[in-house]
């Protein structure tokens, strides 16, 4: 979502509940909050915002966290019952997203990192993770999934590079079932194999089709990242094998 937006919706809000921003953000815990997202939009425009920050402003606000992110579902929860809220402890609040609000469970998937060949354990092994967010507007259906981005591979993707710390939300390319086509622009996360797949490496790149091959470039001002080059049946010439496991379709990033 675009930073402009969610600050638009929390100066609505601030409006609403007659608040300056220092008093919601000391409220909720987070008193250089708002200034913060608002000293990273007159900057570039590019920084994200953590969904703890909205998880924390949102109460103060009387609004939800999907709708500050995403401007889905109720924006006044004034009038909702005790009866519609969940019933949970304290240390739990924070982590929760209404489900009245069409919020869905995101898979958190670990990390990507370009030129990390890694044991299949690391990956396999990774300790869930809460997240929740809206459904992709366009693929309610498909099972979104969380990677935290390591390295500089793509610090300079065009128009919004990733960065390190970021997390990006992207669709399970499977779950897709082939409804979109692969095509030169995209962003994908893609897992190279070897040994068997013992050893893995999983990385964000953007493709390039032809006719013959594709092409997974790094968007990187380190030259020492390279391009991933295989043929339409996804197998390497050196025994690596290739698959496009998520399309990136967001970017969010921890203040």
């Amino acid at each position: 979502m675009e930073l402009a937006d969610i600050l638009s919706r929390i100066e609505r809000r601030l409006q609403a509940v007659g608040m300056s921003e220092h008093a919601a953000g000391t409220a909720a815990g987070k008193p250089d909050a708002i200034r913060n997202l608002r000293r990273a939009l007159e900057k570039d425009g590019r920084q994200g915002v953590s969904t703890a920050t909205l998880n924390a402003l949102a109460p103060v606000l009387r609004t939800t966290p999907v709708w500050l992110f995403a401007g889905v579902g109720r924006e006044d929860i004034d009038g909702a019952t005790e009866s519609k809220r969940p019933d949970v402890s304290e240390d739990q609040v924070e982590e929760l997203v209404p489900v009245s609000q069409r919020s869905v469970q995101v898979l958190y998937g670990g990390f990507v990192e370009a030129g990390s060949f890694r044991e299949i354990s690391e990956f396999t092994d990774v300790d869930p993770e809460k997240i929740y967010l809206p459904p992709d507007k366009d693929h309610p259906r498909v099972r979104q999934i969380a990677f935290d981005v390591k390295g500089e591979s793509m610090n300079d993707l065009k128009p919004r590079p990733i960065l390190p710390g970021d997390r990006v939300i992207t669709l399970d390319y499977e779950g897709l079932g082939g409804r979109v086509a692969l095509h030169t622009g995209m962003v994908v996360v893609v897992q190279q194999s070897l040994e068997g797949g013992h050893l893995v490496e999983r990385s964000i790149k953007q493709l390039e089709v032809y006719e013959d091959r594709y092409e997974f470039h790094p968007r990187s001002t380190l030259k020492r990242h390279k391009p991933i080059i295989v043929r339409h049946d996804m197998e390497a010439d050196d025994g690596r094998e290739v698959r496009i496991l998520a399309w990136a379709r967001n970017v969010l990033n921890y203040l």
